[in-house]
């Protein structure tokens, strides 16, 4: 568990080696998650926080008949991190493909915060990110067309995959399906698909089963107007 969430609060707040050591530390245990299975359920009491160790996580919520994807978590991430303060879930937490997770009690945070009170610093900007993903998110729906909406989501994945180590000559894993990216996106799955065709046909992305390439990710970022300035790379870790 400790490398991803390592390396991910190295990218964005850099760690002192008395950090290292506590987060090391910090006990967890492992738990196995196939295609779709929920973690936490809307209206759940969570007693644990949830740190992504492979694989991807979504957070649904359904509405009615209907549902929507409010974010996509990767490796490294805490999705769940505000059940420190608010036990109650307001959304489900979901697994996309097989994923491994680590759960660390809440009593075993709170322990590490009282003994590395920096760490609190760490982890509140931890939340403070998330929140600006989710305003950029909101911000794509409401302002941007489909080919925009999409190109930015896949320069977004780009950066946060990089910050823990797992773009690999602008390829990486994505088990995700085009109703999934529809989802996330605000589009129908035929309109999905009729964008994603566009950004091939432009030489931009290829997807080949759970594998995803950006051949030309600069091109990519300059048709998304991609700023990647909300996702808060630490000087630190540059």
């Amino acid at each position: 568990m400790h490398q991803r969430l390592i390396a991910r609060l190295q990218a964005v707040s850099g760690l002192a080696q008395e950090e290292l050591a506590v987060l090391n530390a910090l006990p967890h245990t492992v738990r196995k998650l196939d295609d779709r299975e929920s973690i936490l359920r809307e209206g759940d009491g969570a007693f644990n926080c949830v740190v992504l160790i492979s694989g991807f996580l979504y957070r649904r919520k359904i509405v009615g008949d209907r549902s929507q994807i409010l974010s996509l978590h990767v490796p490294g991430d805490i999705p769940d991190l505000m059940t420190l303060y608010l036990p109650t879930m307001d959304h489900d937490l979901i697994s996309v493909g097989q994923s491994i997770v680590g759960t660390v009690p809440h009593a075993a945070l709170r322990a590490m915060f009282d003994k590395q009170p920096s760490l609190v610093h760490t982890f509140w900007r931890e939340t403070l990110i998330d929140a600006a993903i989710f305003r950029h998110w909101v911000g794509n729906l409401g302002a941007l067309d489909a080919l925009h909406r999409v190109a930015q989501l896949f320069c977004e994945l780009a950066v946060r995959l990089e910050f823990v180590g797992l773009l690999n000559r602008d390829s990486f894993a994505f088990p995700l399906t085009q109703a999934d990216i529809g989802s996330a996106c605000g589009l129908s799955t035929v309109h999905t698909n009729r964008t994603l065709q566009a950004l091939r046909r432009k030489g931009l992305l290829e997807w080949r089963g759970e594998m995803v390439t950006l051949p030309n990710r600069g091109d990519l970022e300059a048709l998304a107007d991609f700023n990647a300035d909300y996702l808060q790379r630490s000087s630190k870790s540059a």
